[in-house]
């Protein structure tokens, strides 16, 4: 019965949106956060799928709204990576390969959920896709950084500031980007040494007063 309730509310929902094209954004979030309560209520995705599955059928829908949360919901809530993925997919027949933010995020989610080598596969296709799109360029480069290949990501620097020779404004935001990335992970290096060191000598010294209980 409480299925079939959702299901009314879902229905209801999609009922009484409207086709506003200024308002696409707004009725995407809605969307989005009555699927995420949805599955917080019944603890599956059933009924969430099918509300986000509505909402992608709307006219002048916000494709790239509703797939994030939809894709974040399936991989971080729900643990669905290959469902997340495939999810990639749609999105990308949907709107095109000349999308550089859905690139940025595609490298990102393999990143996480799926390894160097799925993340060095799409940030490939990206670059080929959108040869032009300063933050596909640096995306790729930020995720050999991520990996630990500092040479590497020197290399794809050099080649995404290669692709804007003629574009001194674009080089430098590019450069700015990696480099920032750069100094942030160092930092996070540096702070996770530094607490682990921290903790190393907290738990080699004795509370005060050990001693003087040893003799009691």
């Amino acid at each position: 019965m409480e299925k079939v309730e959702a299901r009314r509310r879902v229905y209801e929902f999609l009922d009484t949106v409207d086709g506003d094209p200024t308002r696409a954004r707004g009725r995407a979030v809605r969307c989005c956060e009555m699927a995420l309560n949805l599955y917080a209520e019944y603890g599956d995705m059933t009924e969430a799928r099918g509300l986000l599955r509505g909402g992608l059928m709307q006219r002048d829908a916000d494709y790239g709204s509703i797939y994030r949360w939809w894709i974040a919901m399936e991989a971080d809530h729900a643990g669905n990576v290959d469902f997340a993925r495939a999810l990639f997919g749609e999105w990308r027949a949907l709107c095109g390969d000349e999308d550089g933010g859905f690139w940025c995020r595609y490298i990102a989610f393999e990143a996480r959920h799926g390894g160097a080598r799925r993340a060095r596969d799409v940030a490939e296709a990206a670059v080929q896709a959108c040869p032009g799109e300063p933050a596909v360029h640096a995306k790729c480069a930020r995720l050999e950084l991520l990996l630990g290949h500092e040479d590497r990501a020197l290399a794809v620097l050099a080649r995404g500031l290669a692709a804007f020779d003629s574009d001194a404004a674009a080089q430098e935001w590019l450069v700015d980007q990696v480099r920032v990335y750069r100094d942030a992970l160092r930092r996070r290096t540096l702070a996770g040494r530094l607490r682990s060191c921290c903790r190393a000598v907290m738990a080699s010294r004795r509370p005060r007063g050990y001693e003087r209980l040893q003799t009691v």
